[in-house]
């Protein structure tokens, strides 16, 4: 019985196991507020209630995000920050 193919499946279960648990553990979180800064250039958003965002680059918005613009901010934490990965500007002020 040749040994390889089933040492080379074990090997690659191996490699894939840690991406594989950061996919399963990550988390999203939705954060409600009012733009009050927004920088493009950087890639931040800051919201009336403090929280700070960096924008994914795979970014999802509704609407134009905006200075004043209330909204729904979907993010995830990485390496200590809070990374936006949709911007719901279709939410009203309540």
């Amino acid at each position: 019985m040749n040994k390889l193919p089933v040492i080379t499946m074990i090997v690659f279960l191996l490699a894939a196991a840690p991406a594989f648990a950061q996919v399963v553990h990550q988390t999203e979180t939705v954060a409600l507020g009012k733009i009050t800064a927004l920088d493009l250039q950087r890639g931040t958003l800051t919201l009336d209630t403090g929280a700070q965002f960096t924008l994914a680059p795979s970014l999802q918005y509704t609407g134009t995000p905006a200075i004043n613009k209330e909204v729904q901010v979907t993010y995830s934490e990485q390496g200590g920050q809070k990374v936006a990965r949709i911007i719901d500007c279709t939410r009203n002020a309540k």
